[in-house]
């Protein structure tokens, strides 16, 4: 499975929370595979689509921001994991989904792993007590994996799940 490139991902985090804020509507960042654009989405107030260019092609993945809710909002991915009452950060790309807030780190490390089994995913590793910085489970499905990670910056802790091919 690949590596998360940490940097990359801070400095996405970070253009995220520019665009909440109101601060930014396009910002260019230098990734491995060349620039990629991050664009106000006029489609959606809550998110900003990722244009990733290299070369001659060139692609767009959805970034979508989703505040809490009690239940499943209208267009939250339905391959991917749902946390009640979490604001949400969902990236089709990778399949990525973050969880900021999550309350009892506990309680929702054992959700995501409910939902993972119940959709057919294999935990093949887990870690019995989160570490911040650190990976949680991977799951595997088919030709997929899926890795829960439970992150920190300098605010509180968030978990993360990416689907990657194996």
């Amino acid at each position: 499975m690949a590596q998360i490139d940490q940097d990359l991902f801070r400095r996405m985090q970070e253009a995220a929370l520019r665009f909440r804020s109101g601060e930014s509507d396009f910002e260019e960042i230098m990734t491995p595979n060349g620039p990629a654009h991050l664009v106000r989405d006029p489609t959606n107030a809550l998110g900003f689509r990722i244009d990733f260019v290299a070369g001659a092609s060139r692609h767009s993945v959805s970034v979508q921001e989703y505040p809490p809710s009690p239940g499943r909002p209208h267009g939250y991915p339905a391959p991917l994991p749902f946390l009640p009452n979490c604001r949400t950060t969902v990236n089709t790309l990778d399949q990525a989904v973050s969880w900021h807030d999550v309350g009892d780190v506990y309680t929702a490390v054992a959700s995501v792993d409910q939902q993972c089994e119940e959709d057919g995913w294999s935990s093949v590793d887990a870690t019995a007590t989160p570490v911040v910085d650190g990976r949680l489970r991977t799951f595997r499905k088919d030709d997929k994996e899926r890795e829960l990670r439970l992150e920190a910056d300098d605010g509180p802790p968030r978990l993360v799940l990416v689907e990657r091919r194996s």
